[in-house]
């Protein structure tokens, strides 16, 4: 029986699908205007383990990940500039070109790190008349109102806003740095569609001129079109809580009367080295840059240490550990019987109890010598894991190997030793052997 913490109402429940044996997810995905950081790994590697015991559990699963390619305004407020525009006009492209380029990098990072790719991945863009058509079902509902353009939804019609959060709407306001807005009724009513201003590129007619929708309501109509409302889990990271989770909730019950979704999951925020990563600190990591440093296994199992729930530190020891459990988890796996046996229940009990990772591989580690290939093979599938060598290494780093080999063939013993010391002081370490060059870790 899985049990899971579910924010909606602030503490563990068990897990009760709406349908036998189906559940559907959905997740919030990429604003597609700038590479994916470690940050959206650690969501992403989350609910695709969740989604894989759900599977092992005998469950059939509709996963639906978004791809957001407008309307998400710089600084999460309803003043600033698209996120897309922003960057399309200062590299000279076309918000698409901008879009379509990030959106091909998200999938590649999906595949790199072993995620099973979503079952849907709607686009924005591509559910406008949906979400135009929303909106006028809002609109007679009463719980939105059209201003010179514009079209808010009404929080003080929905009486439990800021259930979620658990925070009064003033003081998330200010939290959220939302400016004063003259045409809304109330300051914390928030904008379903925004009227476009001349230089905007990115904008659709509607009813109320032309203009292109909220980042909020994009969420709430491609959940209901893919999945039905209510579904059972809506997950993403807690820095989607508010305002963007508590808004959603809102909108869809104004358009339906019945909840989004029944369980709402949001997995800690990742820091680096005890401080928030950004641009300006030198410490923003991207997936694609992690993955030249660090095997997608080496990433898993760092996160694996830290429930998902709580804050991730990403730092030295934590890369350092996962590397250390992963040459054990090879080595204990290639010398492991070829039998076929019952996963171990204990190691099942914690997962089923709130998704216990951390507690998961500590039972892993200590019955090493006790675990079948097929235990393994159990372990790999709902961790996404691929346990099938000592180390793995990135294409820079087998191309540099290769350089290495043809430096020694040519009696270039500087060109190989350097190479060899670079490799080094990554973790690497080449033997050099009768049969060609064996790759070993620290």
């Amino acid at each position: 029986m899985l049990k899971i913490y579910n924010s909606l109402n602030h503490k563990k429940e068990e897990f009760k699908p709406l349908q036998d044996k189906k559940v559907g997810i959905y997740v919030c995905g990429p604003t597609v205007y700038a590479p994916s950081h470690l940050g959206h790994a650690r969501t992403w590697i989350f609910f695709d383990w969740l989604r894989r015991y759900l599977i092992y559990k005998d469950y059939k699963v509709k996963f639906v990940q978004n791809i957001t390619d407008v309307g998400h305004l710089v600084g999460d407020t309803e003043e600033g500039e698209d996120k897309i525009e922003k960057i399309a006009k200062v590299e000279g492209k076309t918000p698409s070109e901008i879009a379509k380029t990030y959106e091909k990098a998200y999938f590649k990072n999906l595949e790199e790190l072993n995620i099973l790719k979503p079952s849907d991945s709607p686009r924005a863009t591509e559910n406008i008349s949906e979400i135009i058509d929303y909106l006028e079902v809002l609109l007679k509902n009463g719980y939105a109102y059209e201003v010179s353009g514009n079209v808010y939804f009404n929080v003080s019609k929905f009486a439990q806003y800021g259930k979620l959060s658990s925070r009064k709407t003033e003081k998330a306001l200010q939290e959220t740095r939302v400016k004063k807005d003259t045409l809304k009724k109330n300051q914390e009513d928030f904008a379903l569609w925004l009227k476009a201003e001349k230089e905007h590129l990115q904008k659709w007619p509607s009813p109320w001129g032309e203009g292109y929708p909220g980042w909020h309501i994009e969420c709430s109509v491609m959940a209901e079109k893919n999945l039905g409302q209510p579904f059972d889990i809506h997950g993403g990271g807690t820095d989607n809580i508010f305002p963007h989770h508590e808004n959603e909730i809102a909108q869809s019950w104004g358009y339906a009367q019945k909840p989004l979704a029944n369980y709402f999951l949001h997995s800690g925020m990742l820091f680096v080295n005890h401080k928030k990563m950004s641009k300006s600190l030198g410490n923003f990591i991207t997936i694609s840059n992690a993955l030249e440093q660090w095997d997608a296994d080496t990433i898993k199992l760092a996160f694996m240490m830290t429930h998902w729930q709580k804050p991730f530190d990403w730092g030295k020891s934590a890369i350092s550990e996962a590397k250390k459990i992963k040459e054990r988890l090879v080595r204990a796996k290639m010398e492991a019987q070829d039998v076929k046996t019952g996963f171990p229940t204990e190691i099942e009990e914690v997962l089923d109890n709130d998704f216990n990772a951390p507690q998961a591989l500590a039972l892993v580690l200590t019955q090493l010598s006790k675990l079948s290939k097929h235990d393994f093979e159990i372990l790999e599938e709902i961790f996404g894991l691929e346990l099938i060598s000592v180390i793995h290494l990135t294409p820079k780093q087998k191309e540099m190997i290769k350089e290495r080999e043809i430096a020694r063939e040519k009696g270039d013993f500087k060109k190989a030793d350097d190479i060899r010391k670079t490799l080094e002081k990554k973790g690497i370490i080449l033997e050099d052997t009768a049969i060609g060059t064996r790759v070993l870790t620290e």
